[in-house]
């Protein structure tokens, strides 16, 4: 039903609509402000992603519509790769791509040498984290933190 592929500079507007989408969506959540310090949107910059080799971007679709999309950083000499952004828009939600988004990942962090895959994921942020989880993926470090007045 889906295919996963590496985005190409024609999906450039469809991953603009579909991070736009994925920003509102985590408006509601607690430490978006510190989320964007480590993996600030990409907005207008998405043609200049795609040629950046220490990222991957990743389109899930089916037939020609994209229905998400999944930015990973590889950290070569630290032999890790951070998931940075991951959606799925709500029409494809719970029917398998985010799995096999993630999937795809971890064979590109394996064939780039690296030993660990990390993803960033909000606090209260049920459907991220499931889909973490459900790829054996396990939170490993909790930030707490007060704004100071």
């Amino acid at each position: 039903m889906f295919t996963v592929r590496d985005a190409a500079s024609t999906d450039v507007a469809s991953l603009q609509t579909l991070e736009d989408f994925a920003f509102e969506s985590l408006n509601a959540y607690r430490g978006l402000t510190q989320l964007l310090e480590v993996s600030p949107r990409i907005g207008n910059e998405w043609a200049e992603m795609l040629i950046d080799t220490k990222y991957r971007v990743l389109v899930g679709q089916s037939e020609e519509t994209i229905h998400g999309y999944l930015l990973v950083e590889i950290f070569h000499s630290l032999r890790k790769a951070l998931i940075k952004q991951v959606y799925v828009d709500a029409s494809a939600r719970e029917l398998g791509l985010g799995a096999l988004m993630l999937e795809s990942c971890e064979q590109i962090a394996r064939d780039a040498g690296c030993t660990v895959l990390e993803g960033l994921a909000l606090p209260g942020d049920r459907e991220m984290k499931n889909l973490f989880e459900r790829s054996s993926m396990s939170a490993q470090l909790l930030i707490v933190g007060k704004t100071l007045n």
